[in-house]
């Protein structure tokens, strides 16, 4: 009981400080009243409502992220499709446009600390996601559930991973047997919660890839026709790492409508930008897009249909070896980034591209790929296979398994 109240009063803190860097002072004073009012309200309805003998017809597993993507996406669509005679699955939305996205395949759905989810929150038997931290789960008054940690990139930033965050969960998915072993070297991690699956992800652009081009584009918007470039920087960048950034910005995006290319902006969703300055920025050019999570939720399909990748120390990039397309990283704040930030589970020596130090430098590498297309295609492939493993489109199937076994265990 006392570890539980130092875990959540260390999650509340730590909780509220990432607010404050992203929201206003309001905004998250008000996060922590709506979760106060949720500790309150689940524990009165467990004490007076909850029928701990009532038997359920179905195993429930609630799936988590930040948004509508990623690893528990790829499981949770798994399961809705093939496996609903035996589960009942549900998302817990942390967005409002998570639970329009998710309400809009048909899936069912509960706002993260909603009232309305208690008695599902109550009564399910596996809590699936992708993020460390504080969840509903946390302020549940039993412990009557398994917990299973997905993750969500395998990458070169640094990550600080503790012993706590590992025995928190009675499972923990990696992309490889090489992941595994960076674990155990880098964070003591405990082996016998580790389970080598792969990333579910990675099936959905395994299986994109197959799919024809203009189905993809008429799924996400995009009219032009031409070669598609996504620019997808790590929040800890920002909008472009070098001198003015929406100077450069604009000065990127005209540089595409006078060559005729397709530029797809994807920032991560905790990237601070003048979003007014942004927009009517991209609002002057008509083959310039701004997919954001709210606007299309799936990296997956960003990627597949996308010929080049601009990135700097996102772990995208390791999925986009998949493609086996040209990739271009942006060289910036690295030692805050690999070192200081916490230790890399894919080394930094793992990018292999076009890598450019400046902005000269990245133009100089773009008209490099756009004239000779990817010249370091050898180094990716094996390089996937020692992050990624064999991408076989059934990591998914495989996760489904982890959960059968934990549920019989």
């Amino acid at each position: 009981m006392i570890y539980k109240i130092i875990y959540l009063k260390s999650g509340l803190t730590s909780g509220f400080v990432f607010l404050r860097k992203l929201h206003s002072l309001p905004i998250s004073i008000l996060w922590i009243f709506n979760i106060v009012l949720f500790y309150i309200a689940v524990r009165l309805y467990y004490y007076l409502f909850y029928n701990k003998t009532k038997k359920k017809n179905k195993v429930i597993l609630a799936f988590s992220s930040v948004h509508y993507t990623g690893n528990p996406r790829a499981v949770f669509e798994k399961i809705r499709k093939e496996y609903s005679d035996k589960y009942d699955c549900y998302w817990v939305a942390k967005r409002w446009e998570t639970l329009k996205h998710v309400k809009k395949t048909g899936g069912k759905v509960f706002y993260s600390y909603s009232l309305f989810g208690l008695k599902w929150f109550l009564n399910t038997d596996v809590w699936i996601r992708s993020h460390p931290g504080l969840d509903v789960f946390s302020f549940l008054p039993h412990k009557n559930y398994k917990l299973i940690q997905l993750w969500h990139g395998v990458g070169p930033k640094g990550i600080h991973h503790t012993l706590q965050d590992y025995e928190m969960h009675d499972i923990w998915c990696l992309a490889s047997e090489y992941s595994k072993q960076r674990h155990i070297e880098l964070w003591n991690a405990p082996e016998a919660r580790l389970k080598v699956t792969g990333f579910a992800e990675m099936d959905m652009l395994y299986n994109y890839l197959i799919i024809s081009r203009d189905k993809l584009l008429q799924d996400v918007g995009i009219k032009n026709t031409g070669v598609i470039l996504l620019y997808a920087p790590t929040y800890d960048v920002g909008l472009w790492p070098w001198g003015d950034a929406y100077y450069e910005f604009d000065h990127f995006c005209k540089f595409f409508t006078e060559n005729d290319l397709i530029l797809i902006l994807r920032l991560h969703p905790y990237t601070k930008i003048k979003k007014r300055l942004l927009k009517k920025i991209i609002n002057k050019y008509d083959n310039v897009y701004w997919l954001d999570m709210s606007k299309e939720p799936d990296t997956m399909k960003l990627l597949a249909l996308s010929d080049i990748l601009v990135t700097d120390w996102s772990s995208i990039y390791t999925d986009y070896f998949l493609t086996q397309r040209p990739i271009i990283y942006l060289e910036a704040n690295k030692d805050f980034l690999t070192e200081l930030r916490g230790k890399p589970e894919i080394p930094p020596e793992c990018r292999v591209g076009e890598i450019a130090h400046n902005t000269k430098e990245f133009y100089e590498a773009l008209e490099t790929v756009l004239k000779n297309g990817n010249i370091f295609e050898a180094k990716q492939e094996k390089l996937l296979k020692i992050i990624h493993g064999d991408v076989d489109g059934k990591a998914s199937e495989r996760v489904v398994k982890v959960i059968e076994k934990l549920l019989n265990s």
